[in-house]
């Protein structure tokens, strides 16, 4: 049903959406590049703070064509993708590629005012992209895990938390990519108080995802449909164990709050700071990364294994 391309794409398209969409929020409420008549001759005159956005931007973008790419090549044919955009139908997947189409765009858009020298465009106009890539980044983040949701014959999937899931994962994601383009900025006061603001905005998307998860697999195990519960069975104790347990709880999820509720209780020098939570980001998308791995592995039918017949159970009486 769905392969190593799917999950590559919802992994990247989420990773790329929460990038451009939190890099969005936090030039149009914090950071304000300026464009237009003052605008930067290039991104190395920038602040430090503009530049971290300015790669966040880029890396996110990176991120969702890299996405878009591994879905094209899973549809196979280019006559499927024709028929996405040219005879489009009311399913989240024409919806979905809609929106990731018009968040390229969006993307492309801001990462050029930003890379090239664009006095003409003034500040109003990338406002107002900006507005549209957070809501356009959030359709994408939710469409991720709504392509999950609607898919016929897995029960497991059919939970309205796979989409909420997925769109905190895409968001702390996004967190991590400007965490790691912070990481490489130079020593700056306002990178760094960026930074921390990034992290308590991380940690309180880690709380809510652990609390979907958690109540995404209680449900699940306490399911009466046989599917459901055996497949919440494979993350609990099951082959996919290692998957859910160790890349996403521990990698993603305990090991990043930790860190960052470390930082908030106690004041540490900056470039360590940074470190930390350059490394806490780096788990961040290995957690994202091995949740989706292990949420649509579990909803794949397994191949079913024919056994020997029991030459007992031919027996006579």
């Amino acid at each position: 049903m769905f392969g190593e391309l799917v999950v590559g794409y919802l992994f990247l398209g989420g990773v790329g959406a929460g990038a451009l969409a939190m890099s969005s929020l936090f030039d149009l409420a914090w950071v304000r590049t300026p464009f237009g008549a003052s605008a930067r001759a290039s991104v190395d005159e920038a602040l430090p703070a503009e530049r971290t956005i300015s790669f966040g931007l880029l890396a996110g973008l990176a991120a969702l064509v890299l996405g878009a790419l591994f879905l094209l090549f899973d549809l196979g044919r280019i006559d499927r993708v024709e028929a996405l955009f040219l005879r489009p139908s009311a399913t989240y997947l024409t919806v979905g590629s809609y929106a990731l189409a018009a968040l390229a765009l969006l993307g492309a858009f801001l990462a050029a005012v930003r890379f090239a020298y664009l006095p003409s465009i003034a500040r109003s106009v990338v406002r107002a992209v900006e507005a549209l890539t957070v809501l356009a980044g959030i359709v994408v983040m939710l469409y991720t895990g709504l392509l999950l949701q609607d898919a016929a014959g897995v029960a497991f999937w059919h939970s309205p938390l796979v989409p909420v899931l997925f769109a905190l994962s895409s968001l702390s994601c996004g967190a991590a990519v400007l965490l790691i383009t912070a990481f490489f900025a130079e020593p700056d006061e306002r990178v760094d108080r960026m930074a921390r603001m990034l992290a308590r905005i991380d940690a309180a998307v880690i709380v809510l995802e652990v609390a979907a998860a958690a109540l995404f697999a209680g449900l699940a195990l306490a399911s009466a449909h046989p599917a459901e519960s055996a497949s919440a069975m494979r993350l609990a104790c099951g082959d996919l164990a290692a998957w859910w347990w160790g890349g996403f709880v521990l990698c993603g999820l305990v090991i990043p709050l930790a860190v960052e509720a470390a930082l908030f209780l106690r004041r540490r020098d900056a470039q360590v700071v940074r470190a930390a939570l350059a490394v806490a980001a780096a788990l961040v998308l290995v957690g994202g990364f091995s949740m989706r791995s292990a949420v649509v592995e579990t909803g794949m039918h397994r191949d079913l294994a024919l056994e020997e017949p029991n030459a007992q159970a031919f027996r006579l009486d």
